[in-house]
């Protein structure tokens, strides 16, 4: 191992050090136990220490604190869980939408330092002036407004000193805390730790490059040319780099400031056609739609445009997953529930046999109760949302940008009906389903699709009689082997052992009782109050492993 994975390592250690702490402060000591981890805690803390939650505080609750004190990384990690309701169950998500990413803001200077050092050169040779106060403040990154020596107005999005650095750190802790837990604790296996912090991983190295983001403000300012009423901010691609993004400076009121815009004389109601058409377009037409749309993103501008902002959060749809989409609409406008569980299977995938009937069963109980309604009572977020976690309960995995999807739905939405709150956003979405699924007839991409099974078919023909040689070969030469895994030992595997060290344990304080005592009855050696030292500092050490072993069998909860 060389000396910068050790230094790694040992920071990692000092920083699991840190989160046991933050984890015993709330309750989760016995967790920390079963993890491998309660030996990384003061003596004192794990005597006192609780075996479950605190008082009459929920889990999920101490868990949301939790990650508020173990800092901004960690902040992120609830908030990507509060999207996949696939990998933790509905009480955590609930409470996890509740994590804020705010943090204070950096100091002025450090932001013109990594803006000078971005630019190459003076910040004063390129802006005429950049304003102290940053208008916003999060964990990557925090924004200022500035005017360019032309006096055109933009924004700066300046990435926190040393935030890749903490990020890595945070993350290579992450990656040995999932490891343990995988490790020692069998039932947390099924939330698959491991894939949930690669997930994580992926999600904030991207955000940690804008270059990236600003490709994709670029592809969206494509992909609505032509389209009225929406604005995307313009990059300044030539001082744009990975730490610095230079944009357009938008002006407008948030789109949730309903009042305020019909004051201003804008007709909230059309924005809210405009707003949920073009969310609609990046899904079934463009296949890449704005994964944060929050008040703070979607803003209005004075001339009665949506315009959308922060594009580090993106969600990708395929040609398949935008056509399984546009059939489960209209599955649900045609309340054919065959149709959506159908399609839901089609979309996510399984390791188990899906009972449709059942399937079907639970989504007709979710939605048939809303078409008795005024449709302007149907949240087809909401259902959308409710019936992905239905898909979970039998087995259906739904992919990652589909929860992103599903959430951003319910936000579009919310958006829509604070400007009008009879809007049906099913009424948008059903011609968007509509053209979706005709585009699908069309002759060139039947004549792609057609093109890629042949060509599949020629690679599997050309391929078979190699593979059927090679296991010929391998059985005619005694070499074909057979792996069995068994699958439910592991629980029982860990007991065992864990139950031999004790008894192992056990055995050596017995083995030192005796040989103290022995030794006290025999009166050799050196004495010490009249007794042989020796015998003394047996029983003494054997008081003290024996306390150590009672402790944590009683701390177990298993006697």
């Amino acid at each position: 191992m060389n000396v910068l994975a050790l230094t790694r390592t040992y920071r990692s250690l000092g920083r699991i050090r840190e989160i046991a702490l933050v984890l015993s402060k709330h309750g989760f000591n016995q967790l920390l136990e079963r993890a491998g981890l309660g030996r990384l805690l003061p003596f004192s803390r794990r005597i006192r220490g609780r075996s479950g939650v605190a008082g009459d505080v929920p889990a999920p609750v101490e868990w949301r604190l939790a990650l508020e004190d173990l800092g901004p990384t960690f902040v992120k990690l609830g908030q990507m869980l509060a999207t996949r309701p696939d990998l933790v169950p509905p009480a955590y998500v609930e409470e996890f939408r509740k994590l804020q990413d705010q943090v204070p803001p950096f100091p002025f200077q450090e932001a013109l330092r990594i803006v000078t050092e971005e630019l190459g050169g003076p910040a004063e040779e390129v802006f005429e002036h950049i304003y102290p106060q940053p208008v916003a403040a999060a964990s990557i990154a925090q924004v200022h407004r500035a005017r360019l020596k032309d006096g055109t107005p933009v924004v700066l999005k300046v990435q926190r000193p040393r935030v890749d650095r903490t990020i890595s750190q945070d993350l290579a802790t992450l990656f040995l805390l999932a490891g343990l837990v995988e490790r020692y604790i069998p039932e947390a296996r099924m939330f698959r730790p491991r894939e949930i912090v690669e997930e994580f991983a992926r999600t904030l190295n991207r955000e940690l490059d804008f270059f990236l983001e600003a490709s994709n403000i670029e592809r969206f300012r494509q992909n609505f040319q032509g389209f009225e009423g929406v604005v995307i901010p313009a990059v300044q691609w030539d001082l744009t780099s990975r730490r610095l993004l230079v944009m357009e400076a938008i002006e407008g009121l948030p789109a949730d400031r309903a009042d305020a815009l019909r004051d201003q004389g804008l007709d909230t109601s059309a924005l809210a056609r405009t707003l949920a058409r073009a969310f609609l377009k990046q899904v079934f037409d463009d296949g890449l739609f704005h994964g944060d749309l929050h008040p703070g993103n979607v803003m209005v501008t004075p001339d009665g445009k949506v315009a959308f902002l922060d594009f580090g959060a993106v969600g990708y749809l395929s040609e398949e997953a935008q056509e399984g989409l546009g059939e489960l609409f209209l599955a649900l406008v045609s309340r054919d529930y065959a149709q959506m569980a159908e399609g839901f299977v089609r979309l996510g995938s399984t390791e188990d046999t899906v009972d449709l009937r059942a399937f079907q069963r639970d989504l007709k109980e979710l939605i048939e109760p809303y078409f008795g309604r005024p449709l302007k009572d149907l949240r087809v977020g909401h259902l959308l949302h409710e019936s992905s976690e239905i898909a979970l309960r039998h087995r259906v995995r739904v992919p990652p940008d589909l929860m992103l999807l599903a959430r951003s739905i319910l936000t579009v939405e919310g958006l829509a009906r604070t400007l009008d709150p009879d809007f049906v956003v099913l009424d948008e979405a059903v011609p968007f389903a509509r053209r979706l699924l005709v585009r699908r007839l069309d002759p060139r991409r039947q004549a792609r699709l057609a093109y890629r099974t042949i060509r599949d078919l020629r690679e599997l023909i050309r391929s078979v009689p190699g593979q059927v040689t090679r296991i010929l070969q391998k059985l005619l030469e005694g070499k074909l082997a057979v792996d069995f895994v068994h699958k439910g030992y592991e629980p029982l595997l860990h007991e065992m052992d864990r139950s031999s060290n004790r008894l192992s344990f056990a055995m050596i304080v017995s083995a030192l009782i005796i040989g103290s005592s022995l030794i006290v009855l025999a009166g050799r050696g050196p004495l010490l109050w009249d007794f042989p030292a020796f015998g003394i500092f047996g029983f003494l050490l054997a008081g003290v492993l024996g306390f150590g072993l009672a402790i944590a069998i009683l701390r177990s909860g298993k006697l």
